[in-house]
């Protein structure tokens, strides 16, 4: 993704943050191209579910399109667990009902890492990395 394209999802994060409703029409001319609307709005959709489930299960709820998406870039796109494959879903380091959906629970996740039974040992490894402010490449 070029540079161009981030500033661009940010900068769609951060107005709609500021918005009560969004009209997609909008979303789609801010985006740029097709690639950047279909993404922002996949992304839109995810952080909206998982702020829904978690407060139906009356937990903490405070993650932003703006944090989702800076996790994402601190991750370079790709799972938190494995950092070899593409992320595909949103991922909760300590589960949603006790850790809630927010910007230090929350990883980028593929979905052969979920089930795995590595979770629990790579989670604390990935609790490490987003302390310290480091990505996965920058480790030695």
């Amino acid at each position: 993704m070029i540079s161009e394209d981030r500033q661009a999802l940010f900068r769609i994060a951060q107005w709609a943050e500021t918005r009560k409703y969004i009209r997609v029409e909008k979303v789609r001319e801010l985006a740029g191209s097709e690639e950047n609307y279909l993404l922002i709005i996949r992304e839109m959709d995810r952080v909206k579910g998982q702020l829904q489930r978690a407060r139906t299960l009356e937990a903490q709820a405070t993650l932003t399109l703006t944090d989702w998406l800076m996790i994402l870039e601190q991750f370079d796109w790709n799972c938190a667990y494995c950092q070899s494959r593409s992320f595909e879903i949103m991922s909760h380091l300590v589960p949603l009902p006790r850790g809630g959906t927010t910007a230090e629970n929350c990883v980028p996740a593929c979905y052969s890492c979920i089930p795995g039974k590595h979770k629990n040992s790579t989670s604390h490894r990935v609790q490490t990395l987003l302390a310290r402010g480091r990505t996965p490449s920058q480790t030695p």
